[in-house]
């Protein structure tokens, strides 16, 4: 079974959630069973089960007022052009023309004896008073209105619903309106009325069926947060346990596993910032406002970048085990980072094992150093998990005896790992010296210690102590909230005024249209004034300096809008809307468009369009199966009810109240990528059984059928839109793996801005406390825009192989590593992040010059590189033979020549807690340069490398010459 059934199966909540979502929809369905009611909401009820499993209550109070708010200002927001429509329609109609109608209508009227109005209400249908004008009219209205929904799905994911009810609305009003001679403005009358009547009954039912509000929900998913915290946290005794000579081997399916739980912890932290931004906007009754809420974001993301760090630990320990060939390295003073790094670079095998500190003797003395602190920080996020789960689960009743036991237990907890964290700094820290205590005072040893197991352990440490600091400090501000906050009470509204902000929020790419040349910054970042800075130039012209110039100027502007994806994407959305809205308005096929529900091969179509060949084919794939099991699941549904009748109330009733559940189910827990196909089908299913009664009980001009007539219509209808929606893609066709390609250029050169942001504070001179802590807060933000910019480029990836091999294989393995190894170069900055944080400012300054890496002329290779590579794979064009296959080289090369010689390395330098930081530091680099050239290494098998004839031969002999120099 899969994983997303067993653990929503295994879920209180979600099963709560469960019933909330049944009743809701059933209820939606029961509505229009008696007569009274379907009268009322008229031919199209079955909009109230169809919104019920588009949309159902399956969140918290407040955002579903919000979405469902949104899906009847779609909807009305449609209505009011649809109304104008038809306005300026019926006002460009030719008199001459619609007398000469009536006219006809009433002479077959006489000849054939039937009723007037019957007669007119055929010709109605028929398109007898279609008109070429008032048809170009609601034309002109459907095109500008669809490219409006469709820039509000580009640019506004979170309006979502608002683009798919206002195109419905739209299109209602321009198929059937110009069949109308006279203006019939309450065409969405029965529409509005079905929709409404879900709204009342979902929001009924979040409030009384198991109610929660966003404070709620939002306490609750940070509790299921910490757990994946503590998780990871305790997967490192796992870690540190291994004994076998071949880590590398033994920890293949440990690191899959934690790299796996690193993206969910990454994906839920982005989520969770997501949903928080409604929090303000309710009512909620409890101890904790959403401010108090609020607050513990930023400590929280402290420690999820700092767990997410440790997980590269293991990565590292099979690295360290399986280094490539070290390359040339000029004897160096033991000082030297250099000379640091080419302990962490050589294997020094018989020197480690001589002196017993090979990775595998030191791995024990590691686990017995840290087992306090890991504890003590296994701990701590339980009681903050407790405390959290007391706040939340005791709105309406609450027990002072628990709650003083908790907070005691907090305060006790945090009181354990400020202990553990400080007699690991003091003490047990020592322990891991103790080893290569002789090794260091050994003089023979100078140009050969072996202390790669020494730095190893080192970075190990020194990213636990930043876990268990992440983790005090969410502690004490837990602790504090608590003992500010001793009552229940009732928080208003506010910050009301962020709602703009909300619905504008553009996010990713990923919600909606995907744009090939993207921001890296996810959904509701915010983003610094300092990236707001747009430092390119126009190589062509120079700024405008009058008012013509600033005219062309925007002309310009409107001519680059007009070549991005989303303009692309609108003007698709326009033009398969207008061609299959054409037969709806020619008067051979007017009749039997209105009559086959032809409307819905045109909502198909608009809903199923992409901007990428692969997104298109998926869903393609997707949205049949989705409809297929839709149309199994409402002919049986049906017939199990109804048998061969028109329907009965009982037995249809009971046969949905059986298999909403099951619906339900798959539409609230499916995994997101098959969220649309899923939505078709529960849309399929709605239409087959909705459909179905409301022929069976109501009088219509043209019946769509029942059961088996519904469901046959429906498949066609959907194939036909899929179908159109697939030709249009290839007008003009956009590959998704050329977004791959430009997306993963992208996210390098933001990486290499990253990189930039640690070099610049690294090398800088300001002491003051309060500015890292600044520093460190804009940090993580960007990390974790980074993160889930990876998260995306690797959906978009597996998405991409769906465009199949039509011009040969592509190299989808390429890219994943590509991202996987800038996922790993993520973790390193973190960790060199963290080491930053925690060194002290009078070391980093000390070793600024006696630091290679620090170097100006090796900052500038390495950003050079990132911009090659960067460049290269924006432009396919492939890279020169002349780089550097290592950075390492360049590295060295830079070491000997211009970094300050120092002294030999005592005693004193390695007990030091900042020279544990700082080798974490430069530990990272080196583990970033490594990532860097695998960049590199990828970059050039996916693009290719240009030769320079004898340049290897002649590199052998200058390298040769020099060496016999010396």
């Amino acid at each position: 079974m899969p994983e997303w059934v067993t653990k929503s199966i295994r879920s209180k909540r979600n099963l709560r959630v469960l019933l909330r979502c049944s009743v809701a929809c059933w209820a939606a369905y029961v509505i229009i069973l008696p007569n009274a009611s379907l009268r009322k909401m008229g031919t199209l009820a079955f909009f109230s089960l169809l919104t019920s499993l588009f949309l159902p209550p399956y969140i918290p109070v407040q955002l579903f007022f919000f979405m469902m708010t949104t899906i009847m200002l779609g909807m009305l927001l449609g209505w009011g052009l649809g109304v104008a429509a038809m306005r300026a329609a019926n006002a460009s109609r030719d008199p001459g023309t619609l007398q000469a109608a009536y006219a006809a209508v009433n002479a077959t009227c006489v000849v054939s004896g039937n009723s007037p109005v019957l007669a007119q209400t055929t010709a109605i249908y028929t398109g007898v008073f279609l008109d070429e004008r008032a048809s170009a009219v609601y034309g002109c209205f459907l095109g500008a209105t669809s490219f409006v929904m469709a820039l509000f799905r580009a640019y506004a994911p979170t309006l979502i619903f608002l683009s798919i009810f206002g195109t419905i609305a739209i299109d209602i009003f321009a198929t059937v309106g110009p069949l109308f001679p006279t203006a019939r403005y309450t065409i969405l009358k029965s529409m509005a009325i079905s929709v409404s009547c879900y709204f009342a009954v979902g929001l009924v039912c979040t409030i009384l069926i198991f109610p929660e509000t966003m404070n709620h929900a939002v306490l609750n998913d940070l509790s299921e947060q910490l757990e994946r915290l503590r998780a990871l946290v305790q997967a490192q005794n796992d870690v540190l346990s291994f004994r076998s000579d071949d880590l590398q081997e033994e920890m293949v399916q440990l690191n899959q596993k934690t790299k796996k739980a690193r993206s969910v912890i990454v994906a839920s932290q982005t989520q969770l910032a997501a949903t928080s931004r409604f929090i303000h906007l309710e009512f909620s009754w409890g101890k904790w406002s959403g401010d108090d809420v609020l607050d513990l974001f930023e400590p929280l993301l402290a420690l999820v970048t700092r767990v997410a760090a440790l997980q590269s630990f293991g990565q590292m320990l099979c690295m360290s085990q399986h280094m490539f060939d070290a390359p040339h390295v000029p004897n160096m003073p033991d000082t030297s980072d250099t000379y640091l790094l080419r302990q962490v670079h050589e294997m020094n095998t018989v020197v480690e094992e001589e002196h017993k500190v090979r990775i595998l003797d030191i791995l024990p003395i590691l686990d017995e150093s840290t087992r306090e602190l890991r504890a003590a920080c296994l701990q701590g996020i339980e009681s903050i998990k407790r405390s959290l789960d007391l706040v939340n689960k005791g709105r309406w009743r609450s027990n002072p005896d628990m709650v003083g036991a908790v907070r005691d237990g907090l305060e006790s907890d945090t009181a354990l790992l400020q202990a553990a964290v400080h007699a690991f700094k003091e003490e047990h820290r020592l322990e891991l010296l103790k080893p290569f205590i002789p090794i260091v005072e050994n003089h023979v040893l100078t140009n050969a210690l072996p202390l790669r197991s020494l730095y190893v352990s080192y970075v190990f440490g020194s990213t636990m102590v930043g876990v268990a600091e992440a983790t005090i400090g969410l502690m004490i501000l837990v602790g504090d909230t608590m003992e500010k906050r001793r009552k229940n009470r009732l928080w208003a509204p506010k910050g009301l005024r962020k709602l703009w902000k909300i619905l504008s929020a553009r996010g990713d790419q990923n919600n909606g249209v995907l744009g090939e040349d993207v921001s890296p910054h996810p959904a509701g970042g915010n983003i610094t004034a300092e990236e707001e800075m747009n430092y390119r130039r126009d190589p062509d012209s120079s700024a405008p300096t009058n008012a013509f110039q600033k005219f062309m100027h925007l002309l310009s502007l409107l001519w680059r809008w007009m070549q991005t994806p989303e303009f692309v994407f609108a003007l698709k959305y326009v033009v398969i809307s207008v061609a299959l809205w054409i037969p709806a308005v020619v008067n051979k096929s007017a009749a039997f468009y209105y009559r086959e529900k032809g409307i819905w091969a045109l909502i198909m179509a608009q809903t199923m369009i992409n901007l990428y060949a692969a997104d298109q084919i998926f869903n393609l794939v997707t949205r049949l199966i989705g409809t297929f099991l839709g149309l199994v699941m409402g002919l049986l549904v049906w017939y199990l009810g109804n048998a061969k009748s028109t329907g009965s109330p009982y037995g249809s009733a009971a046969a949905v109240a059986v298999f909403i559940p099951l619906i339900v189910f798959i539409r609230v827990f499916s995994p997101v990528q098959y969220v649309q196909g899923v939505i078709l089908g529960c849309a399929t299913f709605a239409l087959v059984v909705g459909y179905s009664w409301v022929d069976g009980h109501t009088s219509q001009i043209v019946t769509p059928g029942i059961g088996w007539s519904v469901a046959w219509k429906r498949w066609v209808l959907v194939v036909i839109g899929c179908g159109a929606s697939s030709a249009i893609m290839f007008f003009p066709p956009t590959s998704g793996r050329k977004a791959v390609r430009l997306r993963n250029a992208s996210s390098i050169a933001s990486l290499s801005k990253l990189y930039g942001y640690l070099m610049s504070t690294w090398i800088s001179d300001n002491k003051d406390p309060k500015a890292k802590d600044a520093w460190m807060d804009a940090f993580r933000k960007k990390v974790m825009a980074a993160s889930m910019e990876m998260r995306t480029i690797r959906d978009l990836t597996d998405l991409a192989k769906w465009e199949g091999s039509i011009r040969g294989k592509w190299a989808s393995h390429e890219y994943i590593h590509l991202v996987e190894v800038q996922i790993e170069m993520i973790a390193s900055m973190v960790q060199l992040g963290g080491a930053l944080t925690h060194l002290d400012d009078e070391w980093r300054v000390a070793f600024l010059t006696h630091t290679g890496v620090l170097n100006p002329n090796f900052i500038a290779d390495v950003m050079g590189l990132f911009t090659v590579i960067s460049q290269s794979l924006r432009t396919a064009e492939p890279l020169h033979e002349v780089l550097p296959e290592t950075l390492l080289e360049k590295l060295f090369y830079h070491q000997q020549h211009y970094v300050t010689r120092s002294n030999t390395l005592t005693i004193e330098h390695v007990q030091s807690v900042n020279y544990m930081y700082y080798a974490s530091g430069v530990v990272a680099v080196y583990q970033l340069l490594h990532s860097l050239d695998a960049l590199h290494k990828i970059t050039k098998n996916l693009c290719g490398e240009e030769p320079l004839s004898g340049f290897n031969r002649w590199k052998t002999q200058f390298e040769r010459s020099k060496e016999s120099e010396l």
